[in-house]
């Protein structure tokens, strides 16, 4: 069996069990036949969703001309691009490693949560500017007691309840399906459709679940406007999960009292794009979660799926 894979995640996903041969991949050059794939992180290091980086763009196109491909793992968690649809029409098997950057994007979130609560944001701009901005009243508002809704219950978004709950904040969390049971920090685990109902009572809309056909425009406009004025939105999602020309217009006209985007809907975001300017608001480029220890992490899913693969088993985090 041959394997497709860059030279570092061969490194980290070695040794390989015996009968898989690697083949690795290199920018430029034309693979021979191969029969699985790894699609790893450093494949797209400088790239964007919309404009990928040379290796990733050149293993997609790899992957899509070989006729002989039957399985390809990727790094990420989604799979909402439309080379990987592509694939699995044709019946190409996809698994992903959903989790394995879910401590950095959950941490990233909490993170600017605790920054737009106690007014960062003031403070760097006021050390921008060289000047002593001594507090004023009214003092914030106290972050415990207040009420989080996670929307999306995998990896990340459990772990973004879990250190809400730990701070003092009362979480509820939404998914696809509910949960009797909810996960450790949360008060209740109900269904994307009871998402109506908590948003009246939202502090912090945390949006941290795939793209799907559910999910698409979940932050809708009249769902942000249903958020009591002074709430904030954490988007650590996809872009197109929240309207983003609403979520615009209610920053700026205080409903809304700030915000965290890690995802928009065209990437990378253009200069000219009003969110670089938007009020009280933190922007990342897509980069809520890269940490050390990704990599590895994403080879070891891969590493378990090709025992599984080999084996015959149901795959990890299979499409």
């Amino acid at each position: 069996m041959r394997l497709l894979i860059s030279e570092p995640a061969l490194a980290l996903a070695s040794p390989l069990p015996a009968g898989v041969t690697p083949m690795v991949f290199r920018v430029g050059e034309t693979p021979g036949p191969f029969d699985i794939a790894f699609l790893s992180r450093d494949l797209n290091m400088g790239g964007a969703r919309d404009t990928p980086a040379p290796g990733f763009a050149g293993f997609v196109a790899a992957s899509a001309a070989e006729p002989g491909l039957q399985w390809l793992h990727v790094n990420s968690a989604g799979v909402d691009r439309p080379q990987y649809k592509a694939l699995m029409a044709r019946g190409v098997r996809v698994s992903t490693s959903a989790g394995a950057n879910a401590l950095g994007v959950a941490q990233s979130a909490v993170g600017c949560v605790m920054m737009l609560s106690r007014g960062f944001l003031g403070w760097m701009d006021a050390q921008s500017k060289r000047e002593w901005r001594p507090a004023t009243m009214p003092f914030p508002p106290d972050l415990q007691g207040q009420t989080a809704t996670v929307v999306g219950l995998g990896p990340v978004g459990n772990e973004v309840g879990r250190l809400l709950a730990a701070i003092g904040l009362k979480v509820h969390g939404l998914s696809r399906n509910a949960r009797d049971v909810p996960p450790p920090g949360f008060l209740s685990a109900g269904r994307y459709a009871d998402l109506a109902a908590l948003l009246p009572g939202t502090d912090w809309l945390c949006l941290c679940c795939p793209i799907s056909d559910i999910t698409r425009n979940l932050a809708s406009g009249p769902a942000i406007a249903a958020l009591p004025k002074g709430a904030h939105i954490i988007n650590v999602a996809r872009g197109g999960v929240m309207d983003e020309a609403a979520a615009l217009a209610a920053l700026q006209s205080g409903h809304l009292r700030g915000a965290y985007v890690d995802v928009f809907e065209l990437e990378p975001l253009p200069p000219q794009s009003p969110w670089w300017d938007a009020p009280n608001t933190l922007v990342s480029p897509h980069a809520a979660g890269p940490a050390a220890g990704n990599l590895a992490r994403a080879a070891d899913y891969f590493r378990r799926n090709l025992e599984r693969y080999l084996a015959g088993e149901k795959l990890l985090n299979e499409v």
